[in-house]
């Protein structure tokens, strides 16, 4: 997780240009009618997080989406279209609403063209390739078109998320756009054990990572496990470590003309170097990779891993 800058625009350039799509007369008017209640939620949802309180969001009676007899969403009613905002115009390629998907486009291409990571802000690890809805905008219609409720994401974070919202109860997840934990070393690695593969006749090592326990940080460490739970970004960024690890660092550790005559001490050097290294490049202290080399870093004796029988 690190912080995105804010979009440089907001509620008040997006929701006019999307509803002036809209081609039915009375539903426009309906949307352009509610405009100033969509921009005090708006501005509401900031407030309350800034307060750290964004459990508090209420969602006013005027927005609600009545049910007929069964219980179904009438899909007729007017509040459907906040989401169709989203759906027809914000997020559609279409060179008819250019004027509105640009704003998406400048959201989803932040990370690939102002800022240094084109990685996904949640897991610091895929590539970006959608736009979450921090808040669920089936639930928070008023927030659909938001800038500062859709993230840059990749698509795995995105699933994994699904439609969360904040409970009093529960820890409120990392906001990319407002919390700022980037120098904050908060990613563990540990070392969960290997096995024979005695197929290839070669040991698979396992990793687990972890959110630390810390005693000093800028927000909650319980919402970083939180939000490091719900999307599920171990199994996310363990895949590739272990990968890596298995398929490229252990050759390079029992290798002579890489690193397999090097000391116990010059390895952990060498490890201590590359996660610096990488912080350097703009990976941040809390990258899988950069928690790896961290991990190494500490080990007094590699002899664990040049017992492996390639």
């Amino acid at each position: 997780m690190f912080k995105k800058p804010l979009p440089d625009f907001t509620i008040e350039d997006t929701y006019p240009i999307c509803i002036n799509y809209i081609d039915d007369d009375s539903i426009r008017e309906y949307m352009i009618g509610m405009k100033n209640h969509v921009y005090v939620q708006s501005e509401k949802y900031l407030e309350l997080i800034h307060q750290s309180k964004l459990e508090e969001l209420d969602i006013p009676f005027i927005f609600n989406i009545p049910v007929d007899a069964n219980g179904k969403i009438i899909k007729a009613h007017e509040n459907n279209w906040f989401v169709k905002l989203y759906k027809y115009y914000f997020s559609k390629n279409d060179i008819k609403y250019a004027k509105a998907n640009q704003f998406y486009n400048r959201i989803k291409l932040d990370g690939v063209t102002s800022n240094k990571s084109k990685r996904c802000c949640y897991c610091n690890n895929h590539k970006i390739e959608v736009v979450d809805h921090f808040l669920p905008e089936s639930k928070y219609v008023f927030l659909a078109v938001n800038p500062v409720n859709l993230v840059p994401s990749c698509e795995e974070c995105n699933d994994n998320k699904h439609a969360y919202s904040p409970d009093s109860s529960k820890p409120v997840l990392v906001h990319p756009y407002f919390d700022n934990i980037d120098h904050i070393s908060w990613l563990g690695v540990k070392l969960h054990g290997r096995l024979k593969d005695e197929a290839e006749n070669k040991y698979i090592y396992f990793f687990e990572y972890f959110v630390k326990n810390l005693d000093q940080c800028p927000i909650s460490v319980e919402r970083i496990k939180k939000t490091f739970a719900q999307l599920k970004i171990n199994n996310n960024i363990t895949f590739d470590a272990q990968n890596f690890f298995n398929t490229e660092l252990i050759y390079d550790l029992n290798d002579p003309d890489e690193l397999g005559n090097l000391s116990d001490v010059d390895l952990a050097l060498h490890f201590k170097k590359k996660s610096e290294r990488l912080i350097i490049q703009g990976y941040g202290v809390n990258h899988w990779k950069v928690a790896l080399y961290k991990l190494l870093s500490t080990l007094i004796d590699f002899s664990y891993f040049k017992e492996n029988p390639l």
